[in-house]
């Protein structure tokens, strides 16, 4: 599964296919393809994710490894917000770009290795982190997310528990100001990570 993590996987041979789901009473349409996460469907830590913060109503939203787009595009949609969707697997980022224009939102598609290109601020960093790329990759998202944010933002990301929710929650609290669980399901937590206003 490294393929969803490295910035092109032409070996793997195209196969694309099309969804539909629905999430907050809408429906929306996405193509998928061999060599990104969850090609089969929403998976259920991003359908938790969305349905925990859709009421939030964010102005400005990262979607930090957005693979196909889904929650990029749905919060786009859903809050009319300035939405950047970065990625740094190329074939998950042409997918983006073909499912923000058949679901008519228009978010920023920017390729980018973690915060490697990103400028700017935002109101919220949203992520379901690549756990299988290893603790280094997606710790080093988290901590980085901190510099992006604008004062009193959030980052808010799922993560199950046994693949390390509460060590990430320790690790967290020495950076942000108010770490919360905001949310349990079938062992998937939604975390959620407030930057400290600047006094």
């Amino acid at each position: 599964m490294t393929h969803y993590f490295t910035r092109e996987n032409n070996q793997l041979e195209s196969n694309r296919q099309r969804f539909k789901c629905f999430v907050g009473g809408k429906e929306f349409i996405f193509v998928t393809d061999r060599g990104v996460f969850s090609r089969k469907g929403l998976d259920f830590g991003s359908r938790l994710l969305l349905e925990t913060i859709l009421s939030d109503m964010k102005d400005s939203v990262l979607d930090l490894g957005c693979g196909y787009g889904p929650i990029g595009i749905i919060l786009a949609d859903r809050w009319n917000a300035r939405v950047t969707m970065v990625d740094v697997n190329l074939r998950a980022l042409e997918l983006a770009q073909i499912n923000a224009t058949m679901n008519k939102v228009t978010p920023v598609i920017v390729e980018s290795d973690g915060m490697e290109n990103i400028s700017g601020k935002y109101a919220l960093i949203v992520t379901n982190p690549p756990i299988r790329a290893g603790k280094q990759v997606f710790y080093k998202w988290f901590r980085d997310s901190a510099r992006f944010l604008e004062d009193g933002g959030e980052l808010v990301f799922v993560m199950k528990k046994d693949q390390g929710a509460k060590s990430a929650i320790a690790y967290l609290e020495s950076f942000y100001a108010n770490v919360v669980v905001r949310r349990k399901k079938s062992g998937y937590y939604i975390i959620s990570c407030q930057k400290p206003l600047t006094i």
